[in-house]
């Protein structure tokens, strides 16, 4: 389907979307802010490059790549070639949820969020460039088949592509971790569980159960940021994110992050941005 300059940087209008040949000029409506995507996308890079912030982490898809963005991801796009164009297909939150997809995939859930972007064999890049291809099809034909009763068998068939492109992707397999970098990554994790509602340190020590001192010398160490950095850039990500892209007040988007007094988060925005959130959404 031809892809709108308006789709929704939050979720999309209905339970899913379908499109081919997606090039820079769609791909960099990604790149001005950071924006949060609560709709499910399956993605299959068929030629250029792309280098995009999916998260914290900054990954470059290139010809032959296969990414998949879990609902409530952050992305923002910071480069893209000339010659970059992309597939994809796209499930609404609503329709995820109804499925319950998310308990689909729980076993993956880590490891998809570690490693979004997988790089396929040529075999198996023709396959998906088929796959997508014959979607697209099937959706801009008359009487098109892809009605919602229908869209289960098809997401059941990406989901088991990707579990084994996960099984047989073997350079993301990790070496044994040590204590210090299980905690880091179990921090961070708690991190996008909770940052909408608690920001101390010492609730994470405490759910990791060790002491604060050890916790923020460790988080320090492995990651190179304190712990209050790092829910900080998650927080402001997401703050950025719906001040660019929605119509929220922004005393909603302060309650909805937890902030009850919108001049604290005023505060809190201004010191890691350098503006008001009223000035970074005017910017």
């Amino acid at each position: 389907m031809k892809i709108d300059v308006d789709l929704p940087k939050f979720d999309i209008p209905k339970d899913f979307i379908v499109g081919d040949g997606i090039t820079g000029d769609i791909l960099n409506m990604y790149g001005l802010f950071p924006c949060k995507i609560k709709a499910g996308v399956f993605a299959f890079c068929t030629r250029g490059t792309i280098r995009v912030t999916i998260n914290l982490d900054e990954h470059t898809a290139r010809a032959n790549d296969f990414i998949t963005l879990l609902p409530n991801t952050f992305i923002q796009i910071h480069e893209v070639s000339e010659d970059a164009e992309v597939c994809f297909v796209a499930f609404s939150s609503r329709f995820l949820e109804s499925i319950n997809f998310i308990r689909t995939i729980s076993n993956l859930i880590v490891t998809i969020i570690e490693n979004p972007v997988v790089p396929l064999s040529g075999n198996a890049a023709a396959i998906y460039k088929d796959f997508f291809s014959l979607l697209v099809r099937a959706d801009n034909a008359p009487d098109s088949i892809l009605f919602t009763d229908s869209l289960k068998p098809v997401l059941d068939l990406l989901i088991q592509g990707v579990v084994n492109m996960y099984r047989r992707f073997n350079t993301w397999k990790e070496p044994v971790l040590s204590r210090d970098k299980e905690i880091a990554r179990e921090f961070v994790q708690l991190v996008w569980q909770y940052y909408t509602k608690e920001r101390s340190a010492s609730f994470y020590a405490g759910k990791l159960r060790i002491t604060l001192p050890h916790f923020c010398y460790v988080i320090k160490k492995t990651t190179g940021m304190t712990a209050l950095d790092i829910i900080a850039n998650i927080v402001i990500m997401d703050a950025k994110a719906q001040l660019k892209s929605t119509n929220l007040p922004i005393k909603e988007i302060s309650i909805g992050l937890g902030y009850s007094n919108v001049a604290f988060f005023d505060k809190y925005f201004r010191r890691y941005v350098g503006m008001s959130p009223l000035e970074y959404r005017n910017s």
